[in-house]
């Protein structure tokens, strides 16, 4: 893997602006911490950033000594990120899977079915290994103690169906609002900031767009300071207020919004008489994006080689996405935070979450010419409301177009209750269609936030939990919590399964 990471890191690295000293210096030394990184001495790297920044400190421009900085905290996110040992994760299994072996546990560990990593010596497990190795192997999936509901592939089945009866008309796109009120919170935990310090606070808030409308805030405490305009690309709500201390600090808002489904019948010859390159987004939306949107030889290669020098961009974007469906599975994630280029993550271990399969989405079709970009927030299901990550690509003369690649691969690999037939029906949805239940939040990754944080973001890819910081220091996720409730007003969808205690193994959303 060091041999793919090493390169696109590079790639980044000549992004940065001049240095304050001899570049080769800067650049030695951030391969070195790189390679002590991805062989698991996080440990050794950290002393030699401290004796780095201690010996050169002074000659450092500011993005280049955050930079380093920022490998310290990576380190401190790769370990809480691989918090098990072997022993605690035999154990969860134990209690998880009908008549589990010691034997075939190990066996499930030389096959490469969990994420493991040596940390400065010690073996360490990411800590949803559990649920990544029910994603990864059917057979595994199929000894679960606990029963598994068929709720959430039924609901998105004839919710699809439904969004068909609704979006007849040729000229039509948009079906009919789902309406709802939603309810967050963000606590930070006791001890999170000193008594009295004030703490910041960024909260997700919709955004309003052809999709998503009626968006008002109902009440919010403490009273926001601003609130981002209708499309920023991370809205948020903005307040403050002082710690208080041992007890938790609360940061609370509810809203009215509506959400409607979409569905474009894309039409590949009428995208073929349609000028392509005449619309504004064959720029930002085709380019690179460091760190994790890079035209890497593997990227490029890998597009050409999936579309087959396909001319049609409609076509080449239906490549990429069933080619994602048919040889990728879901696993929940690492911090994004703590991955250096996430479609080459992706490539090298073969599964991904939503925003990481999103990401790679992204990647190849702006590789292979089609105008792509991020969309994230919310799933609002009465299953299932979750983090979930997804993206649009743009198609004259259609304009931006949603495609999950995320649900497509999830729908092959992991909704075992649907038929062929029916899989085949809601991958097809999920091309140019979009359902009714999503919160956009984001229209781009890595945006930053205004106003802005002065320390380094929880989730710099993406912005769905919320970010915290007290006295200029970013208060991490193991520090704070966060809650999303929702009420259906005037449901349009009836749930068709009863039991809503039943877990179902349905993959959108993310435990990172």
């Amino acid at each position: 893997m060091v041999k793919y990471i090493l390169p696109v890191a590079l790639l980044v690295l000549q992004m940065i602006p001049p240095l304050g000293l001899d570049a080769s210096m800067y650049e030695n030394q951030m391969r070195n911490v790189i390679t002590l990184h991805e062989s698991g001495q996080l440990a050794l790297a950290d002393e030699e950033v401290r004796e780095f920044l201690t010996r050169h400190g002074d000659n450092l421009t500011v993005e280049e000594r955050r930079s380093l900085e920022y490998e310290i905290e990576r380190s401190a996110r790769i370990r809480r990120d691989y918090s098990l040992t072997r022993e605690r994760l035999y154990t969860f299994l134990d209690g998880n899977i009908n008549d589990l072996t010691r034997q075939e546990f190990e066996d499930w560990i030389e096959e490469g079915l969990f994420d493991r990593k040596v940390i400065d010596g010690e073996e360490r497990f990411v800590g949803p290994s559990r649920s990544n190795l029910f994603f990864r192997n059917q057979e595994i999936r199929a000894r679960r103690t606990s029963e598994v509901s068929d709720r959430g592939p039924q609901f998105l089945l004839e919710h699809a169906r439904r969004v068909r009866q609704e979006i007849t008309h040729p000229s039509q796109t948009h079906g009919q609002p789902r309406k709802f009120v939603v309810r967050m919170n963000i606590r930070a935990l006791p001890g999170a900031a000193p008594a009295g310090e004030t703490i910041r606070c960024w909260m997700p808030f919709p955004q309003q767009t052809d999709f998503q409308s009626g968006v008002e805030l109902l009440s919010a405490n403490p009273s926001p300071l601003h609130i981002n305009g209708p499309q920023y690309p991370p809205r948020a709500i903005y307040f403050d207020q002082p710690s208080m201390g041992e007890e938790e600090t609360v940061f609370e808002a509810a809203w009215a919004m509506e959400s409607r489904p979409r569905l474009y019948r894309i039409d590949p010859e009428l995208v073929a008489a349609t000028d392509q390159t005449s619309n504004p987004y064959h720029g930002y939306f085709t380019a690179e994006k460091a760190p994790h949107v890079l035209f890497s030889d593997r990227i490029r290669d890998l597009a050409e080689e999936i579309t087959g020098g396909e001319p049609n961009p409609a076509v080449r974007a239906r490549l990429i996405y069933d080619w994602i469906s048919n040889n990728k599975q879901y696993s929940y994630a690492r911090e994004y935070s703590t991955l250096r280029n996430i479609p080459e993550y992706v490539l090298d271990q073969g599964y991904g979450d939503c925003g990481q399969i999103a990401l790679l989405f992204i990647t190849l079709c702006r590789a292979a010419g089609v105008p792509a970009r991020w969309q994230s927030g919310w799933v609002l299901y009465p299953f299932n409301r979750n983090l979930h990550d997804w993206s649009e690509i743009y198609l004259a003369p259609y304009g931006w177009v949603p495609v999950d690649a995320d649900f497509a691969m999830s729908i092959r690999s992991h909704y075992d209750t649907l038929s062929e037939a029916e899989k085949d029906e809601l991958v097809d949805f999920y091309f140019g269609g979009m359902d009714g239940y999503r919160m956009a939040v984001n229209s781009d990754h890595g945006y930053p936030h205004f106003p802005p944080k002065e320390d380094f973001r929880s989730d710099n890819v993406d912005f769905q939990r919320g970010e915290l910081e007290a006295n200029g220091r970013n208060i991490y996720f193991s520090h704070f919590r966060y809650r999303l409730a929702v009420d259906y007003l005037e449901p349009r969808d009836p749930d068709p399964i009863s039991n809503p205690e039943t877990p179902g193994l349905t993959a959108p959303g993310v435990a990172r």
